[in-house]
């Protein structure tokens, strides 16, 4: 029940990925086994019930099932917050947040903190099974090369707020190694420009292992998804540990290009400090 990557994987530019471990075959065969099953009941569940629920009550199924998502796979989430302390929340709401992308993981990292609502592009709503997953989430869809789909999904965003929700996307559009940052696309940063006070929160997606930044999550260059997922639960001691950060000051007063410089800057220099 979360949103998968905007784009597919695209190759790095500025390293390449780290080579797949060697073992880690008895971690893959029951870690496997054990995210198909929680799949197959996300979707069961999504099938017969999720639409009944509350919209409260759906964000913490989707939060759930995301830390489950992360259980499966091996990985541990760290989250580190240098912003105020939110009551009962890591990250505030409404909020747009907006992060670095690594992997397909990332959208299950970020439930995992705190249920948001992605921006994704609109041919993923008709994948089979992962569609409905991605629905389920709430997720805002976009025709990519329509320029008149921004005006339908500023519109729908603005509900989003209005209900109190967080949205989220990645301004790269596509996948890096982790490890560097692609420049932010600006266009998205649009659905501030009406809803003064709302805090704008960049987020670094960052996995970990054996106490040094590593690249083992990433989805880039030649992989495909099921290459990703199988270097991931292969893995041994897989950390992500996404920062959250304050709310950009100002940030209804700046142009959405500015905004977007300024949110890379946050990022790119959380992850140069790593």
């Amino acid at each position: 029940m979360a949103a998968v990557s905007l784009s597919g994987p695209v190759a790095s530019l500025d390293s390449e990925p780290a080579a797949a471990p060697s073992g880690g075959w008895l971690r893959l065969a029951w870690r496997a086994p054990a995210l198909g099953l929680w799949v197959l009941g996300g979707l069961a569940w999504v099938l017969l019930i999720h639409h009944r629920l509350p919209a409260s009550s759906q964000r913490w199924v989707v939060r759930a099932f995301a830390r489950g998502v992360l259980l499966w796979c091996g990985v541990r989430l760290e989250p580190e917050i240098r912003g105020p302390a939110q009551p009962r929340a890591l990250v505030p709401h409404p909020a747009l947040v907006v992060a670095n992308h690594v992997s397909w993981i990332d959208i299950y990292v970020a439930h995992a903190l705190e249920p948001m609502t992605f921006i994704a592009k609109a041919d993923i709503a008709r994948w089979p099974v992962l569609g409905r997953l991605v629905t389920a989430a709430r997720t805002v869809y976009i025709e990519r090369g329509n320029r008149q789909a921004i005006r339908g999904v500023i519109e729908a965003v603005e509900a989003r707020f209005d209900a109190g929700e967080r949205v989220m996307f990645f301004p790269e559009g596509t996948t890096s190694d982790g490890l560097s940052l692609l420049p932010f696309h600006s266009n998205l940063f649009v659905v501030v420009a009406n809803r003064p006070g709302l805090p704008v929160v960049p987020l670094t997606l960052q996995y970990w292992q054996a106490g040094r930044p590593s690249s083992r999550a990433a989805y880039v260059g030649e992989m495909t998804l099921v290459g990703s997922m199988v270097q991931i639960m292969r893995s041994r001691g897989l950390v992500a540990r996404p920062i959250v950060h304050p709310p950009i000051p100002g940030a209804q007063q700046m142009d959405r290009r500015a905004l977007a410089a300024h949110a890379q800057e946050v990022i790119g220099q959380s992850m140069a400090s790593c």
